[in-house]
C-alpha cells in the first residue's frame, strides 16, 4: 500500500525514507521511457533505445492484459494471470473492489487499488482512481506524484508535468521526483527545463544512473554530443555496480 509522506523533512534519515518510497511506488507504475526522440547514432551506443528497466523494476506477475473492462473503468478479470503471483493479484483487486464499494472515498483504499492496477499494466485505471484521490485529498503528495508516474506511463507529457512539479516544489530534495519531472519536461520539448532536473537529480544522488542517462538524452537533442558521450559512459558505469 502506498505510504504518506512524512512531514518530517527537517531530519535526513526522514528524507531518505520518503525518497525510497517514492522510488518504490514508481517501480509499481512506470518504467522509464526516455528518450522522446532517437539520439544521434555516433554520440553512443547507449541511445540507441529507449531504456528498459530503471533498475527498480522486478517481475511483478503481470496478467496477459486480455480481460475486458466493465461498466466501472475497471478490468473484471477474465483474462487468465501469466504467473501464479498475477492469480494472486486479481484476488487482491477483487478484494479491493469489493472494499471500496463500502467505502468509496477512503484514500488509502484507492491508493493501494492504484498501485496494484499500476502493477498490472492497468493504467487507465489507476489514473481514475488517482483522480477521484486527488479530489478527496489535494495536498497528498504521495496520490500527486502516483497520478504524475501514471500520466508519464501512459505518455501523457503534458499531463504528468504540473503534478510533477509540485511534487517537486514540495520535495525539492528527492532524486527520484527531479529525475521524472525531467523525462515529462523531455517529452514535451522543455529541453532546458529537462536537463536542469536531471541535472539536479544527480546532485541530490551521483550514481542516479537514469538521471545521468537523461543528461545525455537531452544534450544530443541540444546537438551537444561531446557533452553527452562521457555522461552515457558514466551512466553505464554507474549501472553496472
Amino acid at each position: 500500500m502506498m505510504r504518506q509522506f512524512s512531514q518530517r523533512r527537517d531530519h535526513s534519515h526522514e528524507r531518505a525514507r520518503v525518497a525510497a518510497e517514492l522510488s518504490e511506488e514508481a517501480r509499481l507504475l512506470t518504467e522509464v521511457t526516455l528518450p522522446s526522440k532517437p539520439a544521434p547514432a555516433e554520440a553512443s551506443p547507449a541511445n540507441a533505445t529507449a531504456s528498459k528497466g530503471n533498475g527498480h523494476a522486478k517481475g511483478n506477475g503481470h496478467a496477459n492484459g486480455n480481460g475486458h473492462t466493465n461498466g466501472n473503468g475497471h478490468a473484471n478479470g477474465n483474462g487468465k494471470a501469466a504467473t501464479s503471483s498475477g492469480s494472486a493479484t486479481e484476488r487482491a483487486l477483487e478484494t479491493l473492489d469489493q472494499q471500496l464499494i463500502a467505502q468509496p472515498e477512503c484514500v488509502p483504499l484507492l491508493l493501494e487499488r492504484a498501485t496494484l492496477l499500476g502493477s498490472m499494466g492497468r493504467y487507465s485505471a489507476a489514473r481514475a482512481d488517482l483522480e477521484h484521490a486527488l479530489l478527496l485529498d489535494p495536498e497528498n503528495l504521495t496520490v500527486r506524484s502516483a497520478l504524475g508516474i501514471v500520466l508519464l506511463r501512459k505518455g501523457l507529457w503534458s499531463f504528468a508535468v504540473p503534478h510533477l512539479r509540485v511534487v517537486v516544489e514540495a520535495e525539492s530534495w528527492s532524486p527520484t521526483a527531479w529525475f521524472y519531472l525531467g523525462e515529462a519536461l523531455n517529452h514535451v520539448d522543455d529541453l532546458d527545463g529537462a536537463l536542469a532536473a536531471f541535472v539536479r537529480a544527480c546532485e541530490l544522488d551521483p550514481l542516479h544512473s537514469k538521471a545521468l542517462y537523461g543528461q545525455g538524452v537531452v544534450l544530443d537533442r541540444l546537438h551537444r554530443p561531446d557533452d553527452a558521450a562521457p555522461l552515457y559512459r558514466r551512466s553505464r558505469e554507474v549501472a553496472a555496480r
